[in-house]
């Protein structure tokens, strides 16, 4: 996976999560199926999901309110579908 920061390593973390006994079997046919471990799916899973926000370099401009009405989260919507 690229990085912005090519100096980037892996940091190994422990963690502990819960998921259901379907998506354990999922993932577990997935690792043996790739000839890896449940804990590198996991880690890809979690590069892939940020990566994206990773290369947004605008991404500390972006003001999100504490709250907002109906009508100005509906305004929002519309404004970005008519875009």
């Amino acid at each position: 996976m690229k990085s912005a920061n090519p100096e980037n390593e892996y940091i190994p973390l422990e963690l502990r999560i819960s998921v259901r006994r379907d998506t354990l079997r999922l993932i577990s046919e997935m690792a043996q199926d790739m000839g890896i471990s449940i804990n590198d799916v996991f880690s890809f899973l979690a590069e892939d999901s940020v990566i994206d926000l990773e290369l947004m370099e605008d991404l500390n401009k972006i003001d999100i309110p504490s709250k907002c009405s109906i009508d100005d989260l509906k305004n929002a919507l519309l404004k970005k579908r008519l875009c």
